[in-house]
């Protein structure tokens, strides 16, 4: 009987441990976008993901998100196009690789404009799959519509996409 209460222990932790964990639930990245724009922190995870196209000498990833539900929320839109294929490294609004645009819940939009030296956007790309990207942004934006301070400034930019 002494045996038995040794060896009942030692059979239950077999047991415990060898069991296999199921899980099929597959891994995906969350969709975040988050920055600091004019000073104050947003996140744009609404909606939020990647959408690549490729075509014939040409290659666009927008990276799209809102920061609230219904039409009260900011929309930002970053759009890298290129001839090449879109790999991990950066590109320049300077360079008409990117187009950035923030529009406000009061429908004032706000742009990359190239002729404005004022004017930039610099997007880093850390890791891009087939099913998703992640990396970083910054820019200074000027008003094109509506009414607001002349521009607005991003910085602390970070994505997390699934591309869809």
């Amino acid at each position: 009987m002494k045996t038995l209460k040794l060896f009942l222990p030692l059979f239950a932790l077999l047991i415990l441990f060898s069991c296999k964990k199921n899980s099929s639930t597959p891994t995906t990245a969350t969709a975040t976008i988050t920055a600091t724009v004019d000073g104050t922190s947003q996140t744009y995870n609404v909606g939020a993901a990647g959408h690549l196209t490729s075509g014939t000498g040409t290659n666009d990833l927008a990276i799209v998100g809102l920061s609230s539900a219904g039409t009260g929320g900011n929309s930002l839109i970053i759009d890298i196009n290129t001839s090449s294929p879109i790999v991990a490294g950066t590109y320049l609004g300077s360079t008409s690789q990117v187009d950035f645009s923030y529009t406000t819940s009061g429908g004032a939009i706000y742009q990359v404009d190239n002729s404005n030296s004022a004017s930039n956007a610099t997007v880093v790309i850390t890791s891009i799959t087939s099913t998703t990207v992640k990396g970083t942004f910054s820019g200074k934006l000027v008003l094109i519509y509506g009414s607001g301070p002349a521009t607005s400034t991003f910085t602390n930019g970070a994505f997390n996409l699934a591309i869809k």
